[in-house]
């Protein structure tokens, strides 16, 4: 059988798509939300305000990374993550053989790490209007929320692609464009197999920053906070 090959490797990048579950930026100055380091305010979405049951649906789906410290969670950030090839139909190529069976090859292009970035926070801790305490617990939530964006953001868009480069499967399909059967072909690029790999590199690391964020101790000096600043809600001369 001989194959039809490519004048050369092909040309292509990794790149970050990042988009957010809610169109809406954060107005940090607003609420006194400090933005971490690294993070630019347009890379700052507005949460989703949720009730509890909704919050624990989410936690019991496995989408976030929170690990239950707290006796109540009051913010959640889901990244969603995948793989796509933009311009599927002209960065794959039919390769020409003497088998019935056809084969394909990678051509080059743009390959983007496509991450959807959630953030959610309990409607119970809605910064109220002229009411600076209520922003104080909201400032409090969203800035630990927003460590997990910074991450999300950072792994995608320095992290993962030296680490994708340096995977066998990416060198040998897209990096040398080695030719690929109809059935991988289907399963692996066309369908979500490929995603799926390259998501196996992603989450560990994922995880792991996760898993820092959201120590016990970490979620402790949160909930302390957050308490006092209740207690002077409750003890506050009525208006």
């Amino acid at each position: 059988m001989v194959l039809q090959q490519l004048g050369g490797c092909p040309v292509y990048d990794f790149k970050p798509r990042i988009t957010f579950g809610n169109d809406q930026l954060l107005p940090a100055g607003m609420y006194g939300v400090r933005l971490p380091s690294g993070l630019a305010s347009t890379q700052a979405p507005a949460p989703q305000f949720i009730d509890p049951t909704t919050m624990v649906s989410l936690l019991q789906s496995g989408v976030g990374g929170h690990s239950g410290g707290l006796g109540i969670t009051h913010g959640l950030t889901v990244a969603e993550f995948s793989v796509t090839f933009p311009n599927f139909a002209q960065q794959w190529r039919q390769v020409r053989t003497g088998a019935s069976v056809p084969f394909w090859q990678f051509t080059g292009g743009d390959v983007f790490f496509d991450t959807r970035i959630s953030v959610y926070v309990l409607d119970g801790d809605r910064p109220q209007p002229n009411d600076d305490l209520t922003r104080q617990i909201f400032a409090i939530i969203m800035e630990h929320e927003l460590l997990h964006v910074l991450d999300e953001v950072d792994i995608v868009s320095r992290w993962l692609a030296p680490e994708a480069y340096r995977d066998d499967k990416v060198l040998k399909y897209l990096s040398n464009a080695e030719p690929v059967d109809n059935g991988m072909f289907e399963t692996w690029f066309r369908g979500d197999g490929f995603s799926n790999w390259i998501k196996g590199i992603w989450a560990p690391e994922h995880n792991r920053r996760g898993g820092l964020r959201d120590a016990a101790n970490q979620y402790a000096a949160l909930q302390q906070q957050i308490d006092a600043l209740r207690i002077q809600i409750t003890n506050r001369p009525s208006r």
